[in-house]
């Protein structure tokens, strides 16, 4: 076996080869864990019917109102249950009047995101709805099957109803509507 050597120029080379190799990687896009909020609201709502301790978590990350990642996120015992992710640009995407100012951009913002907070509720589920638009055979497959869901509206005139699985302890989407 023949003994490995190093000579000194290709060891000064290894900083720059990892250098390289790090500034190549794609960066990943912001998560609500590691970039500091721009927006972030939390609302107690029992998601399952069993658990008022259950929240909703809205957060939106970036350094421009325009240019913002918003991510919804629901909790049940404090484990995360669903993550629904959109940006600020879904948000603005028929009030180009507001682009030219800063200030009302973050305003319109602001209160954009406190009204997506605060239109997740938890309702019976419209059976006649689930059957024109919605997934019946997935909410077949719960067992016990589900009698409730959880929508919310957001962006552009878009809805999301999440049902409880209990026996996977998740939320799932049965049902998108624009």
């Amino acid at each position: 076996m023949t003994p490995f050597r190093i000579s000194l120029r290709s060891l000064l080379a290894w900083p720059t080869i990892a250098m390289l190799l790090v500034a190549s990687e794609p960066r990943a896009q912001p998560s609500p864990a590691t970039a500091a909020p721009w927006y972030r609201r939390s609302r107690a709502l029992d998601l399952t019917g069993s658990n008022p301790r259950d929240s909703v978590v809205l957060t939106a990350t970036g350094k421009r109102a325009d240019r913002l990642a918003i991510w919804m996120t629901f909790y049940v015992s404090d484990v995360v249950v669903h993550r629904q992710r959109w940006t600020s640009e879904d948000e603005l995407y028929d009030v180009d009047s507001l682009r030219m100012s800063p200030a009302k951009v973050a305003a319109f913002m602001r209160t954009r995101l406190d009204d997506v907070l605060t239109s997740v509720k938890r309702e019976p589920i419209n059976r006649e709805q689930v059957s024109h638009m919605g997934d019946e055979a997935a909410l077949r497959k719960i067992v016990p099957r589900p009698t409730h869901q959880v929508m919310f509206s957001f962006a552009f005139e878009s809805s999301v109803f999440l049902a409880w699985d209990s026996a996977h302890r998740r939320l799932f989407v049965f049902m998108e509507c624009c």
